[in-house]
């Protein structure tokens, strides 16, 4: 991601809030709306969602694109069922994905049994990522395919999002996360947002409405931005060793107490992870395109956003033969021996594809330039995992 056209659309968005407000307003109003009048276990759920939805129609209904419409008219048949379709949505512990497809999927059964007249039930990645949003808005970022595509090419995204996917969710969350930082640092942004918004609207005290307005604003208000050169991945330096050679320091337990803030600390590591995750998902790319791999290339995955964490590796990618290579991030603006942590589950992946297993730890990377170091550890992870920092515990009752 290239921040630094980031920054410039920032100016751009704030040049023009004004009008951009005007057309726009309506997502904090519908959010609104529905936070202040939807309840999943109302007797009468039609007229509840009916209501709830009363101002969403810019999200839900546009030329050519019904599936409020389309909804509505399910639940005036089957209320229960689609009740039942919500709820499981809307539970927070199950993969997001897997409910985004379950949903789709359960409604269009249901609708083509309903009416099968009617070819298209609308409910799609968009309007179910709607429905979450005005649900969670806290959590999720309104989402549009071409919005999230246009936006990406713009700023230099490495990932190019493939219609119909529903990997393409996972990726724009991500990528929304990213640039509200950005946004959040700009303090007259946040006040311009601030003084606009009135009783009638959510307050989107995590400018996650904000951050999407943002880049809707980009990617169909703005034209694009020029840069001086093309950005590519600089490799300061690089270096390769087994996880065998290694040597770690066992740190004596220490009692003195400390206030750290863990969750602040956590936020951060976590942005610095991600950046450094596509960072390495678009060196193993160009890589593998610039020794003529191309279809090799078009392979790689980022499979800890495009699927989930738990793989126990972020990056799928291959070397020249084709052979498959997985490889687990970790990242740092500090120095090569700065402290990082390895999960249960990247230690047993280790294990289980120890030929095949690469860990990346990218240090003394900048996110501006996109420059930074490498040090690639192959093989199982269990010479250098000698410090367990926590255990899991299940009581039996």
């Amino acid at each position: 991601m290239n921040i630094e056209l980031v920054k410039s659309y920032i100016e751009e968005y704030k040049r023009n809030f004004e009008t951009v407000h005007n057309q726009e307003i309506y997502k904090w109003h519908a959010i609104k709306q529905f936070q202040d009048n939807f309840d999943i276990n109302s007797k009468d759920f039609y007229s509840n969602v009916d209501l709830s939805l009363s101002k969403s129609d810019n999200l839900l209904d546009s030329h050519l694109y019904f599936p409020k419409i389309m909804l509505l008219e399910n639940i005036e048949e089957s209320p229960e069922q689609i009740r039942e379709m919500f709820q499981l949505l809307f539970e927070e512990d199950f993969d997001i994905l897997e409910r985004v497809e379950n949903f789709r999927n359960e409604f269009g059964k249901l609708s083509n049994k309903v009416f099968p007249e009617k070819k298209n039930h609308y409910q799609d990645h968009r309007a179910i990522i709607v429905y979450l949003t005005l649900m969670y808005p806290e959590r999720y970022f309104f989402y549009k395919f071409g919005m999230f595509k246009k936006f990406a090419e713009r700023i230099d995204y490495a990932h190019k999002p493939i219609m119909g996917r529903v990997e393409n969710i996972g990726l724009y969350q991500n990528l929304c996360e990213l640039v509200r930082y950005e946004i959040e640092k700009d303090q007259e942004l946040l006040n311009l947002h601030e003084n606009r918004l009135d009783k009638n609207c959510y307050r989107d005290k995590d400018h996650n409405v904000l951050t999407q307005d943002f880049i809707y604003a980009v990617s169909q208000h703005f034209g694009s931005i020029s840069t001086q050169k093309v950005r590519t991945i600089e490799v300061v330096k690089e270096n390769e060793i087994s996880s065998n050679t290694l040597e770690t320091k066992i740190e004596n337990i220490n009692f003195t107490p400390i206030i750290v803030n863990h969750l602040q600390n956590n936020v951060e590591n976590k942005r610095i992870g991600d950046l450094g995750e596509i960072w390495i998902f678009k060196y193993e790319k160009e890589f593998l395109e610039s020794n003529g791999k191309k279809k090799l290339a078009e392979k790689v995955e980022h499979v800890a956003k495009n699927k989930g964490d738990g793989l126990g590796f972020d990056i799928l990618s291959y070397d020249l033969d084709g052979k498959p290579k997985y490889i687990e991030v970790k990242t740092t603006k500090g120095k090569i021996n700065s402290t990082f942590f390895v999960t249960r589950n990247e230690l047993e992946k280790s294990i289980i594809e120890k030929e095949r297993y690469f860990l990346y730890r990218v240090y003394e990377y900048d996110e501006v330039t996109e420059k930074g170091k490498i040090l690639k550890i192959k093989g199982e992870l269990t010479n250098i995992c000698n410090t367990p920092m926590n255990y899991k515990v299940t009581l039996k009752k």
